[in-house]
């Protein structure tokens, strides 16, 4: 039973990564830093016995429990962070409410550069005053908690978004070796701005998980016992992440609430579309709203990758006759949709061919599909 305050390794003979908080996202880390990046790897924790489990799975060299900084606000317990003064990065992977003052604190011992894997951004860089800081997000994750669900393939093909502070003179080499180093564990680096970070995985990450949580609170109050039996298959999957961590997720709302208000009075906005036609008994426009959802779910990117282009491509199948291309781009520019590129094809299956459109945004994309949907073409 590991008692002591720090644990060592492996001697300091090569390049030295560190993490602090070894849960799903920083075991997973560390354990891709090890083995993909082949770095030498320390690691602070709450935990004792999670530090153990690290040291026995010859995931880290070296690592100490994480000192309380609530109860040692000087960081007077200077052995544990003496462990990452050799560290070229540190991976703060605790709750985003922590970051700041850790980050300050880790500055103090590594002279190297200082990176979070929080799910918010602008709420803890406006806290953080250390010029070697670069914001950070794994967009990975699962329902699952702690170092035991930690797996060295988690951010396999993840996008990992950095996020330099707006007046930022990091030096370039030292924002590309991060750069490099998330490729060299498997995901992909996406450079954002901390507030459209934080939009966008409000309104993908966040968003979904209240929906899911809300879904499943709705089916456990109107239960009346056959409920449960019913709800296998498809609700269960689709609520699969209210299955989170409570606490956490508890605490990513309130860190994301900037972004996630806004988010959700547009989101009841679209459910209150979809229930004044329901009401209406308006078919056409439940069906505009199913279309549209399917139009934009189906463009999503399949490889994990996340979506990384700037531009959607619609498909329009048309006949064979004069005029047809000038009908379908005169329709679309009339309703202010600009088509940034056209190819077109010919299809054995069809009398004429194919039209491969390459439009502005994935908005724009449904837009047009709906458009010429209407107009009585076949697209995709």
């Amino acid at each position: 039973m590991v008692t002591d305050n720090q644990y060592c390794g492996n001697p300091k003979d090569i390049e030295t990564a560190g993490v602090i908080g070894l849960g799903l996202i920083g075991g997973s880390l560390a354990k891709a830093l090890k083995r993909r990046a082949h770095l030498r790897v320390v690691g602070l924790d709450r935990k004792a016995a999670v530090i153990q489990a690290a040291l026995d799975d010859a995931v880290l060299d070296a690592g100490a429990i994480l000192p309380d900084l609530a109860a040692d606000p000087a960081g007077r317990q200077a052995e544990a962070w003496q462990l990452l003064s050799d560290c070229r990065v540190v991976f703060i992977c605790t709750p985003a409410v922590t970051v700041p003052a850790l980050a300050e604190q880790a500055a103090r011992f590594c002279p190297g550069l200082i990176t979070d894997a929080a799910s918010v951004k602008q709420p803890i860089m406006e806290k953080i005053s250390c010029p070697r800081f670069i914001g950070g997000h794994p967009m990975a994750g699962s329902e699952k908690q702690g170092y035991g669900h930690s797996s060295e393939t988690l951010l396999e093909n993840a996008v990992y978004v950095l996020c330099l502070q707006p007046d930022s003179d990091l030096p370039v080499r030292d924002v590309r070796y991060l750069e490099d180093l998330v490729r060299r564990i498997g995901a992909t680096p996406l450079q954002l701005g901390a507030s459209e970070h934080d939009r966008a995985v409000a309104t993908v990450s966040h968003l979904p998980h209240v929906a899911a949580a809300a879904l499943s609170l709705l089916a456990a109050r109107t239960d009346q016992g056959s409920l449960a039996r019913l709800a296998a298959g498809g609700f269960r999957d689709i609520t699969r992440i209210a299955s989170s961590d409570a606490a956490l997720w508890a605490g990513i709302s309130l860190e994301s609430a900037r972004e996630l208000l806004p988010i959700l009075d547009q989101y009841l906005s679209v459910i209150g579309d979809f229930r004044f036609a329901l009401a209406a008994g308006d078919q056409l426009a439940l069906q505009r709203f199913f279309f549209q959802a399917a139009q934009y779910r189906n463009s999503l990117p399949v490889d994990g990758r996340g979506a990384l282009a700037a531009h959607s491509s619609l498909t329009v199948y048309v006949s064979d006759h004069p005029g047809v291309l000038g009908h379908i781009t005169t329709l679309l520019g009339e309703k202010g949709i600009n088509i940034s590129n056209i190819r077109i094809r010919e299809l054995r299956t069809y009398e004429g061919g194919c039209l491969q459109l390459l439009l502005p945004d994935s908005a724009q994309a449904v837009r047009a599909a709906w458009l010429l949907k209407e107009a009585g073409y076949e697209c995709d």
